[in-house]
């Protein structure tokens, strides 16, 4: 009788709590471990692997990459996955593809846009690169439709993307409006509106950041600071309280000769302060 989908024999196993490894069957059934032992049948499982002389451990969590762009074109994320990779946490530093394309309005879509503009500097891509790697894959223009996509493409780890600071301000401010010190109270509200949406749609958190190496690369805005860079400490805090309130995560890059101001980000994530943690 058929009782497990998966059945991994004799795998020498590194369960994690810092014990010594041993070697023993483990057991998966609709996606979670159901029994560990020795000497289990093959017969009581739909596949069998013998893992003899292999290692078996939990999946490695990788919390900050910047896939963004390498899983619209190989979703497998092969390399991850061959290093025990399982989950991707993606769109760190406030950069990212939930808002789409989100084009300036001017020239080619696929050249003047923030993903160009903030990529080419930042993960110091080729601009060509981008702009292929853009091309024919970006198929939506909010970040409900791009959570949606992830369910049609053949993805190897499993991904979690986090909402992009800069292409939030981008998508509420515009250009040249995201670069600006002094968004509107309406501006901060409608951000925190549609992070709120995006935190009830699935997405694990914020990103933002301020590191000073973090430029755009194109014209008219070459050598500007990223969008994210220039939120308010009151942008910044509303943002993440939108994000406590769903036990979410914040990720940010902090500014090394700023200290005042990263000891205040990080305070923001203070349960005596604001009465419940923040990740």
């Amino acid at each position: 009788m058929t009782t497990w989908d998966l059945l991994i024999k004799n795998a020498l196993v590194f369960d994690g709590s810092g014990e010594a490894p041993q070697t023993y069957d483990i057991a998966i059934h609709q996606g979670r471990i159901a029994a560990k032992g020795v000497d289990f049948k093959s017969s009581w499982a739909r596949t069998v692997i013998d893992g003899t002389g292999q290692w078996l451990m939990p999946g490695l969590l990788d919390i900050h990459t910047h896939y963004d762009l390498e899983v619209e074109i190989d979703p497998g994320l092969p390399e991850s996955v061959r290093h025990g990779t399982t989950t991707v946490v993606m769109s760190n530093c406030s950069l990212g593809l939930a808002f789409g394309l989100q084009s300036y309005g001017w020239g080619n879509a696929l050249e003047d846009n923030p993903t160009v503009d903030c990529f080419a500097r930042v993960e110091n891509m080729p601009k060509p690169v981008l702009v292929k790697a853009l091309d024919g894959h970006i198929t939506w223009d909010n970040p409900i439709e791009y959570l949606k996509h992830f369910k049609d493409l053949a993805l190897g780890p499993n991904v979690c993307p986090m909402v992009p600071h800069t292409m939030l301000r981008v998508a509420v401010m515009g250009m040249p409006g995201a670069l600006s010190d002094r968004p509107t109270d309406e501006q901060i509200v409608e951000m925190c509106r549609v992070l709120d949406e995006c935190m009830q749609a699935g997405y694990v958190g914020l990103s933002t950041d301020g590191l000073p190496l973090h430029y755009l690369a194109n014209d008219p805005y070459r050598g500007e600071r990223i969008p994210a860079q220039h939120a308010t400490r009151k942008e910044i805090r509303a943002l993440c309280e939108v994000v406590r309130s769903y036990d979410g995560i914040v990720q940010f890059t902090p500014n090394p000769d700023a200290k005042l101001a990263t000891l205040s980000l990080m305070m923001m994530g203070s349960k005596r302060i604001y009465g419940k943690s923040l990740r």
